[in-house]
């Protein structure tokens, strides 16, 4: 699992790649911490194309994030979300919680958000 991320607007884009896991969820919970402290008052898009595989305990950490984010009025938005994710999300009914874009186009432009049966 990696984690990248870079700064758009009014947005931290932050990539995830490989597989987020039960082992790796502490791990990237404090990448986003770092990533928040940097940037404390900047939205977050997850890009999630590279994303293979969400574990409950990767879910919760995202979860996490976005109730972090609510706290202090910023936006948690999600793009390229593939079937095997949304599975997940939509398992533990969270998925109409998040703000789901089909592309990181459309999710800084904050155009087009996808209902949860237009998500691959």
């Amino acid at each position: 699992m990696t984690i990248s991320f870079k700064k758009s607007k009014d947005f931290i884009i932050i990539l995830l790649n490989g597989s987020l896991d039960t082992k790796l969820s502490k791990d990237i919970e404090e990448d986003f911490e770092h990533i928040l402290s940097q940037y404390p008052k900047m939205n977050i898009l997850i890009n999630m194309k590279e994303l293979k595989y969400l574990s409950s305990s990767g879910l919760r950490t995202i979860v996490s994030l976005r109730s972090v984010l609510n706290d202090v009025n910023l936006e948690l938005r999600i793009c390229n979300m593939g079937r095997a994710v949304k599975d997940v999300f939509e398992m533990t009914k969270v998925l109409q919680f998040f703000k789901v874009f089909q592309d990181e186009e459309s999710a800084l432009l904050g155009i087009n958000e996808l209902n949860s049966d237009e998500i691959d």
